[in-house]
């Protein structure tokens, strides 16, 4: 794993390192945003929901396609990848997965267009319920890249709390999960 990790900073040296020819006058834009939600579960219940392999239980378009291990898995390390509503293939990186500090992490590479990282943090907030923070954090490595990165605004994480937070309770509620 740890030559994974080297290989995978290593090639996005080289992809920085590429760009900075061609985009010397160009600013590459970064950005940070984050919501927080209120879920009807513990933290044991809710954390792996935000998985690789659990989050299909809340997303239907959830699809990942897994590279390591083959079969999938929700640990840390895990290696897949998807594809953006634009048809751009995205490389994920399961950085960290902690159930019971209710911890997941990722590494999101869209090659030559953006880098994200994505940091989930559950917390009790009650007996039978929770409240998750996800910040995201993105950066533009091309022109291109830039738009997409703009988008990471207020009003996309008012989107995003709204579907996530309604998503996940309707899923925790069918498996009888809740408070």
């Amino acid at each position: 794993m740890e030559m994974f990790l080297m290989i995978f900073g290593v090639g996005l040296a080289l992809l920085s390192e590429a760009l900075v020819g061609a985009t010397d006058s160009l600013v590459l834009e970064q950005r940070t945003q984050s919501f927080t939600i209120m879920l009807n579960g513990t933290v044991a219940d809710v954390t792996p929901l935000f998985g690789p392999v659990r989050e299909a239980e809340w997303a239907p378009d959830w699809s990942p396609r897994f590279i390591q291990p083959a079969q999938g898995a929700q640990r840390e390390g895990v290696v897949f990848t998807t594809t953006s509503a634009e048809g751009r293939d995205r490389i994920w990186l399961l950085t960290a997965y902690d159930v019971k500090d209710g911890q997941v992490e990722y590494v999101v590479t869209t090659p030559a267009f953006t880098v994200t990282e994505i940091k989930i943090r559950v917390v009790p907030d009650g007996e039978e319920h929770c409240k998750a923070t996800i910040k995201y954090r993105r950066a533009a490595l091309g022109a291109e890249g830039n738009e997409e990165v703009a988008n990471l605004d207020a009003h996309w994480a008012e989107e995003q709390r709204t579907h996530w937070e309604t998503a996940i309770n309707e899923a925790l509620a069918k498996r009888g999960t809740h408070g």
